[in-house]
């Protein structure tokens, strides 16, 4: 199973993800460089997301019009040429390049989320079921490795070489996912498997819909999860700071913990397939709580440690648990458009989760906060195992 996606999916997601990874660190520094304020600076990264939530479902609905293989060249064409957009207003500055750099950054985020949509529709649509949750947690370890590898690789760059090279760096990662996605030899196997797939489909299966009862209460427990994820990088700053932590020590646990997560990203996508998606979703953010309400109940730096690798435990169980579901909810007929829309789940929560812990940092405390998201996130554990049954998501496969 990892051969056949190997070229097709995983390596272009790599790559492409090695860009984006190298950008994220500077995006802030770029539009300081150009004139922007900080405030400004800063309301880019909400811009772009609100532009890439409003874009999710036409997105998807395009995905399903022009096929999976065509939309990821698309917009991997698109991306590269914005960013090679953003490298000529950084390289050759005018009054106009703040704006150029703006537009081009709002303008990306549908096509990255037009990547992302494809790449996952592509992968549900060619692999049996018992074979999706190794896929997706493998899907999002390139993700993860990109993002790990690409601030490396901008560093290196910005040591000899002014800022705009990390994005023409990003141009030619994209540049190379697309070409990638084209060389007949490495692809041929993948998607003839996926046009027997799809030649193969029973009546029953193409006229079988979506269940919108079971999409509503599993999106659920994915807003949880999506508010624990994007809260933990802000908690465990902010706790770190409380602690008298500098800055190199804050980073070094967040990439204990990231590497943490690497090591068990594929033991937890066999476990998807060997025990069930609920079972999963259940045990990730059971463990994933405890961290969050670990740390206030241990205000040491050992506690803190702790509680970051529990965490890291809980989130890397579930790693890939969201697009996996998706997949397990699509349809046959109108994938892209419905992963489309479960991606706003995830989506709401990656937007919601940072204004709610800022209100709770207002109105109460940061130990308060930390609990708070913990014991949301036990929630949706709870709500997990009350409405399994309901969802009816696959129970997994025992046996070798």
């Amino acid at each position: 199973m990892f051969r056949l996606i190997f070229w097709p999916v995983l390596a272009p997601s790599f790559l492409f993800s090695v860009g984006t990874g190298a950008m994220l660190p500077v995006l802030v520094l770029a539009a300081l460089q150009l004139g922007a304020s900080e405030a400004l600076a800063s309301a880019l990264i909400a811009i772009a997301g609100a532009a890439s939530l409003a874009s999710t479902v036409p997105v998807g609905m395009f995905i399903d019009r022009v096929g999976d293989r065509r939309a990821m060249a698309i917009s991997t064409t698109v991306a590269a040429a914005l960013l090679g957009l953003t490298v000529v207003a950084m390289a050759w500055p005018t009054r106009w390049s703040l704006a150029i750099f703006i537009i081009a950054m709002v303008l990306r985020a549908p096509a990255m989320t037009a990547w992302a949509l494809a790449r996952q529709a592509v992968v549900a649509e060619s692999l049996p079921t018992h074979q999706v949750g190794k896929a997706m947690t493998a899907l999002g370890g390139t993700m993860r490795a990109g993002n790990l590898v690409g601030p490396l690789c901008g560093a290196l760059l910005l040591v000899w070489l002014p800022l705009w090279s990390v994005f023409a760096f990003a141009v030619v990662m994209a540049v190379a996912a697309t070409g990638l996605l084209f060389v007949r030899r490495l692809n041929a196997s993948f998607y003839a498997t996926t046009q027997e797939r799809r030649t193969s489909r029973s009546p029953e299966e193409l006229a079988r819909g979506v269940r919108w009862g079971a999409v509503g209460l599993a999106g659920v427990a994915i807003v949880a999860l999506a508010i624990a994820r994007v809260g933990q990088p802000i908690l465990i700053a902010l706790w770190g700071t409380r602690l008298g932590w500098n800055e190199a020590q804050i980073s070094l646990m967040v990439a204990v913990g990231a590497a943490i997560e690497m090591i068990l990203m594929f033991p937890g996508g066999h476990l998807k397939d060997r025990l069930g998606r609920t079972v999963i979703l259940f045990t990730c953010l059971t463990v994933y709580g405890a961290g969050f309400v670990l740390a206030p109940l241990w205000p040491t730096s050992l506690g803190m440690v702790v509680a970051v690798v529990v965490m890291s435990i809980g989130n890397g169980l579930g790693a890939g648990i969201n697009m996996t579901i998706g997949a397990d909810l699509s349809p046959s007929r109108g994938r892209a458009k419905f992963l489309s829309i479960w991606a706003m789940f995830t989506q709401g929560g990656q937007l919601g989760g940072p204004l709610a812990i800022s209100a709770l940092l207002l109105a109460a405390s940061l130990p308060w906060a930390m609990v708070t998201v913990g014991f949301l996130t036990w929630f949706g554990a709870i709500w997990t195992a009350a409405f399994s049954k309901v969802m009816g998501l696959p129970r997994g496969r025992r046996g070798p």
